[in-house]
């Protein structure tokens, strides 16, 4: 029994030594390391936008914007930015914290660098619009689903402000013309410009257009067409003198209409009746066009002035005389409406502003040291009180400081979209609201 207790443990011994002895030959070997992959060029094809509205996502395409070895970084402006979702191609970055003007993205991955690409960002808010330099700008166009801008500038020449990584890039539309002039853009593509012998629709942003020359009987030259609509049903236009063109297909074809009689000169050119039309638009209230002005009828009423208040089914045709006979007053500037029977106007001697709800008839003062006024609804609209814009939301019960404006300033026009606002004046008075 003690043999058999003796050769047992003489194995295990054995097989301990042998075991260490394997072992020990292992470590002579070298170990596999894992291997370290460098970056490939880092390749930005896509950026969502690069002009983009503050708080708006980022997302960025492109190639190799990971690597399993080293972490990718993003900077804006050279602050890095955490992605709050990352791929191979594609990088998103919900509301990044950027400054308003011409931004800086690049991506890193250890000593790789991406390419650096510019994007341009406006506030939420009023932005102050520079592009046009100090020249007068008549009026502006803004549209919900893109950041183009249309404008008139100097009266008389269009441009287009198209958006680009370095902001607002300019560039003027034909036609242009030393002429006063009026214009007006429905959308990226389709427009009118017109003065006083011309008008021009176009549905390409005035690469090419319709040209329609007018005669001087249908509009002296001392006047220019206005533009009374520009929609869906096609495009009307009209003359202080009560004159009319219609087109429902960009200018192929119009329709015109004739000023009235009594808004004539006669052959002598003596002016024996005259119509100056002030304001032309559709009314909410029953979907009838009507335009108001003053009739100076020197031989019927010498030097004393009459309201006229006409109305149309149409816009362009069978107009009738509503009122020719209540006494007008020269000190205001000209009405709006959106509702004709809340009619809007501004004594430009008092600086006060007007209400009419009998149509032109009388006027009850709304609200003092007032320049002028510009509607976006019936019953919000827009006042210049010297140096600031004011809102009213409540048909002027109360108003609200909108945005304060230079030393001095001179508003031509105020124009509306549903999401943005834009402000038109002189000297490159330009702001740019975003809603």
């Amino acid at each position: 029994m003690k043999r058999k207790l003796l050769l047992i443990t003489i194995l295990l011994v054995g097989g301990l030594f042998v075991s260490c002895s394997n072992d020990d030959s292992g470590n002579t070997e070298n170990p596999v390391l894992p291997e370290i992959k460098e970056p490939l060029p880092i390749t930005i094809t896509e950026l969502t936008s690069d002009f983009v509205i503050n708080g708006e996502n980022l997302e960025l395409k492109g190639t190799n914007f990971v690597n399993k070895d080293y972490p990718t970084k993003v900077f804006i402006n050279q602050t890095e930015v955490v992605p709050n979702e990352i791929t191979n191609t594609k990088i998103l970055l919900i509301s990044p914290n950027v400054k308003t003007g011409t931004n800086t993205i690049r991506i890193q991955i250890d000593k790789v660098n991406s390419v650096p690409l510019n994007f341009f960002v406006l506030a939420k808010g009023w932005n102050k619009l520079t592009v046009l330099g100090d020249a007068t700008i008549a009026n502006s166009t803004v549209f919900d689903n893109s950041q183009t801008i249309f404008s008139l500038v100097n009266w008389s020449n269009p441009v287009k402000l198209a958006p680009k990584s370095s902001g607002f890039i300019q560039t003027t539309l034909n036609p242009a013309t030393n002429e006063m002039a009026s214009f007006q853009m429905y959308d990226e593509k389709t427009g009118v410009f017109v003065t006083a012998t011309e008008a021009f629709f176009s549905n390409d942003s005035f690469n090419t257009s319709n040209k329609i020359n007018i005669d001087n009987n249908f509009n002296p030259v001392s006047t220019r067409l206005m533009i009374g609509s520009l929609n869906n049903d096609g495009c009307l236009l009209y003359s202080s003198f009560g004159a009319h063109i219609f087109t429902k297909d960009n200018g192929a074809t119009i329709i015109k209409n004739e000023a009235p009689d009594f808004a004539k000169i006669n052959k002598t050119n003596v002016f024996t009746t005259r119509l100056a039309v002030h304001a032309f638009g559709k009314s909410s209230s029953n979907g009838k066009f009507y335009q108001l002005g003053k009739i100076y009828d020197f031989v019927k009423y010498g030097s004393t002035l009459k309201n006229i208040v006409m109305e149309s089914e149409t816009g362009y045709s069978n107009w009738v005389v509503k009122d020719s006979i209540s006494n007008a007053d020269g000190n205001k500037s000209g009405y709006k409406f959106v509702n004709i029977n809340k009619i809007l106007s501004v004594d430009y001697y008092n600086k006060t502003l007007l209400m009419s709800t009998d149509v032109t008839k009388t006027w009850t003062s709304i609200k003092t040291d007032v320049s002028n006024i510009f509607l976006r609804t019936e019953t919000q609209w827009y006042i210049q009180s010297g140096d600031k814009i004011f809102v009213t939301k409540d048909s002027g019960l109360t108003w609200e400081l909108e945005l304060e404006l230079p030393a001095g300033s001179v508003i031509n026009n105020i124009s509306f979209s549903k999401t943005k606002i834009i402000v038109s004046g002189n000297k490159g008075l330009h702001y740019l609201k975003l809603e």
